[in-house]
């Protein structure tokens, strides 16, 4: 998920540290870019994929850098930030809400790190006055845009001695503010010294912050625990075994990213939430266009675990194990393993095809001649992670090249299904892909239950597959809507305001597209969309009416925007009609006026 970097520079964060000597001394502002580099230094560790943007906040809210996977970036922009002046926290959570959501909707969620001294502000624009203002008026207007933090969590780093009362005093009006407000969150915080509770309350105050504030109270040391805290919290990988059948060869770990989310039933808060089982086992595959494109819950990226090799530090430990490889001819295998018999099959095919190399090192061949011979006579070289074996590439381009999708079981207790494929962002790039299913075993209704699916071969004699369904004549009569993206919608409206545009000849034409876009945006309850148009279509008529347009486009343009907004025309069954040509006038048209006889058949002059 995306995270936000949010930097305090107001002007309590230039303060130096209590407690340290001037040779260590350091200001809290300091001590913050050490704790985003290091945050940063993880994120391109163990999660590279992560987008992450930059912002300063005081009295104003400022994007220093936007959404990026460039973590280099950011540690040069953060180093040149400088202190402007008081903290508003408020300012800080508008901008979020408004920021988040125009890079990534309200169905996506987000992390935001906050590095501050908790400062509670001054005046009307502190915390304290929000918090008062608050209490009772949450459905009011002026704090709506708090329901647009539901889907983000913060994570305040707390930077701050125990033995500064101020500081002790906000933590617990932090706290309030996230359990006021109901927005997700947690503080940050070092652990208080031992001598703290045991100090003297006759101890002045400026004394007592030098005895408490000691140097492993609040340093660099420090810091980096609550980074990795942090980073323990909300960014360790998740890790699930992938398993393919009988044969303990075909399983390998695997990195889910993002980390999939519990899943919580919205008719039923009682029950527990339901997770992904540690092991992911593949029942069978299916052919892609026979899975179509069925609702899922979201959709993650396969990564396959690597075991990195710990450098040894003592080159006595780089020759031992070098000496160790060259003497070491054949693994030993352990009798009481399960799958030693498999193991042993493998060792004695593995032996019969190095039998040459083996038989060439015995009389005293050059290794080179030998390599030459046969490549593997290079295995006693360690092996870099592009060159380790895994059961992820073979399953990703078996996918590939058969397109096929492999069935999953997520969870067996609850009957939890997914589908594996590979997904091509690019012609060149391809990636191994989750798609997790709702819960059920009737979730794709064309597939019928996943649970009773079986293989082509046994049918019996004479029998057909029952799937695909093959109809010959079809059940509807037109394409439906379907608005995957933002450019379908797109693409949809302005057809209706080509249409708009050549009233009077294509006014049937406007209609009809208005009434399917209608009926479509009625269907999935899309009811913002009807509002949007009618706002759309009063724009456009004036600017039409600007342009000396034909004015039935304004008067019918007009009547579309009435309609629109009726909520007795929200039934799917009423369709939009045009309004009357006879209420158009005429002449406006270019029609020269009809001269109507008068009762007595003749003209009066």
């Amino acid at each position: 998920m995306p995270t936000i970097i949010a930097l305090d520079v107001s002007l309590s964060m230039i303060r130096t540290i209590p407690g340290r000597s001037e040779e260590n001394a350091i200001t809290y502002h300091q001590l913050a870019v050490k704790g985003i580099s290091q945050l940063l230094e993880y994120l391109s560790n163990l999660s590279k994929l992560e987008y992450v943007a930059l912002l300063t906040f005081s009295s104003s809210c400022e994007l220093k850098v936007d959404f990026t996977r460039d973590y280099d970036q950011i540690k040069q922009v953060v180093k040149k930030v400088e202190s402007v002046d008081k903290l508003c926290l408020m300012t800080l959570m508008k901008n979020v809400g408004s920021i988040f959501t125009s890079n990534w909707g309200t169905q996506s969620q987000c992390q935001v790190i906050v590095f501050t001294d908790c400062g509670l502000g001054f005046g009307s624009t502190s915390l304290t006055t929000f918090l008062q203002n608050y209490i009772g008026k949450e459905q009011e207007a002026d704090y709506s845009w708090v329901k647009a933090l539901k889907p983000v969590k913060w994570n305040f780093i707390c930077l701050g001695v125990h033995g500064d009362s101020y500081f002790t005093r906000a933590l617990g009006v932090y706290q309030q503010m996230l359990d006021l407000t109901g927005i997700k969150g947690q503080l940050y915080m070092t652990k208080a010294p031992k001598d703290a509770e045991n100090a003297d309350a006759a101890t002045s105050e400026p004394l007592k912050t030098a005895i408490t504030g000691h140097k492993s109270e609040l340093g660099r040391t420090a810091m980096f625990e609550m980074i990795e805290k942090l980073c323990d919290a909300n960014y360790k990988p998740y890790e699930v075994l992938l398993k393919c059948g009988g044969y303990f060869r075909l399983e390998c770990p695997v990195l889910l990213w993002p980390p999939p989310l519990p899943f919580q039933p919205l008719d039923n808060d009682k029950t527990p939430p339901l997770t992904l089982s540690n092991k992911l086992e593949i029942c069978g595959y299916l052919p892609l266009s026979d899975i179509g494109s069925p609702a899922s819950l979201s959709r993650h990226l396969i990564i396959p675990k690597i075991e990195r090799e710990k450098p040894s530090r003592r080159s006595s430990d780089k020759s031992g194990s070098a000496s160790k490889i060259s003497t070491d001819k054949t693994p030993k295998l352990d009798v009481n393993n399960a799958n030693y018999e498999y193991e042993k099959l493998e060792q004695e095919i593995r032996d019969f095809y190095t039998k040459e190399v083996k038989d060439a090192d015995e009389t005293g061949q050059p290794s080179e001649e030998a390599g030459e011979k046969n490549p593997t006579s290079a295995a006693a070289a360690p092996l870099n992670e592009m060159q380790k074996e895994s059961m992820c590439v073979l399953l990703h381009g078996a996918l590939k090249v058969e397109n096929l999708a492999a069935l999953v079981l997520l969870n067996s207790s609850r009957s939890w299904f997914g589908f594996l494929y590979s997904y091509a962002d690019s012609k060149k790039k391809s990636n191994l892909m989750l798609n997790i299913l709702p819960p059920g075993n009737n979730v794709i209704p064309w597939l019928g239950d996943l649970q009773m699916l079986g293989f082509a071969e046994d049918l019996l004699p004479g029998d057909t597959a029952a799937f695909p369904v093959k109809a010959d004549k079809r059940s509807y009569s037109q394409s439906c809507v379907v608005w995957i993206n933002r450019v379908s919608l797109q693409s949809d409206i302005q057809k209706v305001l080509r249409h708009a545009k050549k009233m009077p000849e294509k006014t049937q034409h406007f209609y009809k597209e208005l009434n399917r876009i209608r009926r479509a945006a009625l269907s999935i309850g899309f009811i913002e969309l009807l509002e949007a148009m009618a706002t759309l279509f009063d724009k456009e008529a004036i600017n039409l009416t600007a342009l000396n347009a034909n004015p039935e486009c304004t008067i019918q343009l007009k009547h579309a925007s009435i309609e629109l907004r009726k909520p007795s025309n929200r039934d799917l069954k009423v369709s939009i009609v045009p309004v009357p040509v006879q209420t158009v006038n005429p002449t406006a048209q270019g029609v020269p006026p009809q001269v109507v006889a008068p009762p007595g058949g003749s003209f009066a002059y």
